[in-house]
């Protein structure tokens, strides 16, 4: 997908970015058109670089669209298996954040959020979940226009709906 100025696209683990222009970078002596994304979150000037060919398989993404945020509610409404092996768990957790993929981010707050009825998370898990948790709830909060505060009210309606399984799998 092609993006233009002023577009804003998903940059994963980082959220929302505006398109701030396209510019042509040298890389090994061949230039390289790149996308120019400004986090919105961030005030202190950063500026990514995604070369325009490799934007998908990054995993620039557009937001998702107003219309399927129930659908993403439903989706962390629905019950998950956990991973007993940790290390498995925070590699795949890492993979999903990495992927930028929304429905990724939310299986890897699921995860954590399921576990942490349970037992008492890592450092590590804890900021997964917190960094899962932000994305999602930034990126719906932009689409729809409401707080953040009203978004974490429904994630975690969403997330309590589910009926725990106490069935542990290996990644």
């Amino acid at each position: 997908m092609a993006y233009r100025e002023g577009n804003k696209v998903i940059y994963p683990r980082l959220g929302i970015c505006r398109v701030s222009g396209i510019v042509e970078q040298s890389a090994a002596g061949m230039a390289v058109k790149c996308y120019s994304l400004k986090p919105i979150d961030s005030q202190e000037g950063t500026t990514i670089l995604v070369p325009v060919n490799k934007a998908v398989e990054i995993g620039v993404r557009k937001l998702i669209d107003k219309d399927d945020i129930p659908k993403l509610l439903n989706f962390l409404a629905k019950d998950i298996e956990v991973a007993s092996d940790h290390r498995k768990r925070n590699a795949r957790n890492a993979e999903r954040l990495a992927s930028g993929e929304i429905y990724e981010v939310a299986d890897s707050l699921k995860t954590m959020s399921k576990l942490s009825r349970s037992k008492t998370l890592s450092p590590e898990e804890q900021q997964t979940m917190g960094r899962a948790r932000h994305l999602i709830i930034r990126e719906i909060a932009h689409v729809s226009k409401m707080t953040a505060e009203q978004v974490e009210e429904m994630i975690d309606q969403a997330l309590s709906i589910r009926k725990s399984r106490a069935t542990d799998v290996t990644a």
